[in-house]
């Protein structure tokens, strides 16, 4: 008993040096990735990964209806010195399901897992059999994890959503306000309908918050983990395309967000006055309600302002620095910092 106790135990360690913090995805992103190594065709196992996982890594050029950006899965063994936790391109014909026919879907396949642990004894000798072991139990791991994430997006994808109540819209405090009509925000973009989510959304849900210019949005960055607070970002949107890349113009230059990157709408802009949205959840942009509107033009604006607020800054410290430099008798040296 001692081995399988070992196996796993070095199996969960591994897991969680590997994927500390993120998110593995639903079941339905594990596979099957065939691929030919020395003239042979062998199964490894890989996980399909979100686009945004892979910016700035180098990986050739490939076409979304085609391939997938993917992940190789395999628990970091001494005897092997690199491949490990790898990103590469996959074709889609590639991939085939972690499952069998024969095999309930909690469990990879037991024939594809031992043609790999055929393939791993054979391009790297130093492994015991408690290696392949910790292998399994590795993938074991990474499947009950991926299940995990499984059933809270089922728990998500059930909960109905409703467009909250921020003031009451009797009497006057509706007319002051200005607040706009519930079929004005529960109004669906039929451009925007057509974008699709990582996660699964039920029917019943529908999009019942709307965004607009102006509006205060509170998300995390990408490089950060969700719940981490330094990764806490806050931006007004500036402009709205539900076709454009990016979806979202926001006052924070050089902030590119995907159409599912996860946001919370904290203020609504009514009439130019912010009004706070206590009933807020994260949710990816385009399951918002998304028209075109804004300044078009908004971020080269942004890019200009910026520019010349620094402009304005670095002169003011030179102006600076050459009136210290007269009070020291060095003005000869001023046409230096000119």
């Amino acid at each position: 008993l001692r081995r399988p106790c070992q196996a796993r135990e070095n199996a969960k360690k591994a897991f969680q040096m590997a994927f500390h913090g993120s998110k593995i995805g639903v079941p339905d992103k594990l596979c099957w990735h065939e691929r030919t190594k020395k003239r042979k065709k062998i199964s490894v196992p890989v996980r399909v990964v979100p686009k945004e996982e892979v910016i700035g890594l180098a990986l050739r050029a490939w076409d979304e209806e085609t391939h997938h950006p993917v992940q190789y899965i395999q628990c970091p063994h001494l005897v092997i010195k690199s491949g490990v936790g790898e990103y590469a391109t996959a074709s889609k014909r590639s991939l085939s399901p972690y499952y069998s026919e024969h095999t309930r879907r909690d469990q990879w396949c037991s024939t594809k897992f031992e043609q790999y642990s055929k393939s791993l004894k054979r391009s790297h000798k130093g492994l015991q059999a408690v290696d392949l072991k910790t292998e399994q139990s590795f993938l074991r791991c990474v499947l009950e994890k991926s299940m995990e994430e499984w059933e809270q997006e089922k728990k998500l994808s059930q909960v109905d959503e409703a467009v909250p109540e921020e003031i009451s819209t009797s009497g006057k405090d509706y007319k002051v306000l200005g607040i706009d009509s519930e079929e004005d925000d529960n109004e669906g973009d039929v451009r925007g309908s057509k974008r699709s989510c990582r996660r699964s959304i039920d029917k019943r849900e529908q999009r019942t918050e709307r965004l607009r210019p102006g509006d205060r949005i509170e998300y995390y960055a990408k490089q950060c983990v969700a719940g981490d607070p330094g990764g806490l970002r806050e931006a007004t949107i500036l402009s709205i395309d539900p076709k454009g890349d990016p979806i979202l113009t926001v006052d924070a230059a050089f902030t590119c967000l995907e159409p599912d990157h996860q946001v919370k709408l904290l203020q609504r802009c009514r009439r130019g006055k912010l009004v706070d949205n206590d009933g807020g959840k994260y949710r990816p942009i385009n399951q918002y309600t998304l028209h075109k509107e804004g300044d078009p033009d908004a971020l080269r604006n942004l890019i200009m302002r910026n520019a010349a607020k620094g402009k304005e800054i670095i002169q003011k410290a030179k102006e600076n620095a050459i009136a210290e430099m007269e009070k020291d008798g060095t003005s000869a040296f001023k046409d230096m910092i000119r």
